[in-house]
């Protein structure tokens, strides 16, 4: 109930977005922020007297969660469905959207909507996003996307807006206080920003998986769309990347599969079948935790060690999508380093079971 009657803004324009419904429930404003109460039959300026002024004069004890979007190509590797299921479960942070990004877009949005029901979280917005990259380039589909996920042609999806605009809307929206983690290819973000670079300055930051910052090594996200990357890395937005150079010492295994498979509502054999297929499919035995280490970094970043820096992507040879580190003490970026790995483990696999 808590995540009831928390911190959460509302559009300036009604939309119907997937399964977002615009509540009428009671709202008071309290340092600019609206909470969301339980819904008392009338609004607020018309109950008795008393009960108004307590809600109103208590309302700051009610915790303010942070307003965040997921931007996410879910669907291929397992670990972004988990990272969603970390991020609508956290205490400290409101999920109010997904994008989707890379490939087939819509199919991806369908089973972003299908985990968000059955976490009951039918508020969270589902948005499909940009299909192809910024150049045209070739589209990486691993082929086993959407296998095992019940229910996929039944789903509907609303397509009356599409990610970039979500994006622009909601940075206006919310005023330097919205969010994003962003764990695919970065194509919606630097699209947005392209479009409305004064909107998308606004984000308070902007936190990704991509990019292998101390390895002589590409990595997926970035290679996928590296001009996206530059426009990101350039534009001056906060970030917080968090690379190879730390997910790859994060480890779930068996018995953490195990542990996943016994939440309740569908949720943990939904779970447990996508990773043991992403095993199967490479003829692995634990995988890394890429995109969940990531959405950890926004609320537990005391286990991690940063160190700021400049970042350029290399676009174009053999080389592209590589990124490359460029000193600036006073730079706006700040790289995962280190990280506390086995506690980092557990955490995760903790807030996706609790």
């Amino acid at each position: 109930m808590a995540q009831e009657q928390t911190g959460r803004r509302r559009p300036d324009r009604a939309r119907n977005l997937g399964s977002g419904v615009k509540s009428q429930e009671g709202l008071v404003r309290f340092r600019q922020t609206e909470v969301v109460l339980p819904d008392f039959g009338a609004p607020v300026s018309r109950l008795p007297p008393n009960l108004s002024f307590v809600i109103c004069h208590l309302s700051f004890l009610i915790p303010l969660m942070r307003p965040v979007i997921f931007d996410t190509d879910i669907g291929t590797d397992v670990d972004d469905i988990l990272a969603l299921i970390l991020l609508a479960k956290a205490p400290e942070l409101q999920l109010i959207g997904v994008t989707t990004v890379y490939g087939n877009t819509l199919l991806r949005a369908r089973i972003a909507q299908i985990t968000c029901d059955l976490l009951r979280r039918k508020e969270i917005v589902v948005v499909p996003g940009e299909s192809q990259t910024l150049t045209g380039r070739q589209i990486f589909w691993a082929g086993q996307e959407g296998y095992g996920v019940p229910g996929l042609e039944k789903v509907k999806i609303s397509e009356s807006i599409r990610a970039v605009q979500y994006l622009i809307e909601s940075s206006e929206h919310y005023g330097n206080g919205l969010e994003i983690l962003a764990t695919g290819p970065l194509t919606n973000i630097a699209s947005a920003i392209s479009k409305s670079p004064e909107a998308l300055s606004r984000i308070k930051h902007l936190y990704l998986m991509g990019g292998a910052f101390w390895m002589d090594r590409y990595e997926h996200n970035i290679r996928c769309d590296p001009e996206a990357a530059k426009i990101v890395f350039a534009s001056g937005i906060p970030i917080t990347a968090i690379g190879l150079d730390v997910t790859l010492r994060v480890r779930l295994n068996r018995k953490d599969v195990q542990k996943i498979a016994q939440i309740g509502g569908g949720l943990g054999p939904l779970l447990e079948d996508q990773i043991l297929r992403w095993w199967e499919l490479w003829q692995i035995t634990e995988n890394h935790p890429h995109d969940p280490l990531a959405a950890l970094a926004m609320v537990r970043p005391d286990l991690f060690t940063f160190e700021t820096w400049d970042v350029e992507i290399a676009a174009e040879g053999r080389r592209e999508g590589l990124t490359r580190l460029v000193e600036n003490k006073d730079s706006n970026i700040r790289i995962g380093f280190d990280l506390l790995a086995r506690t980092a483990e557990r955490e995760i696999v903790r807030r996706i079971v609790e």
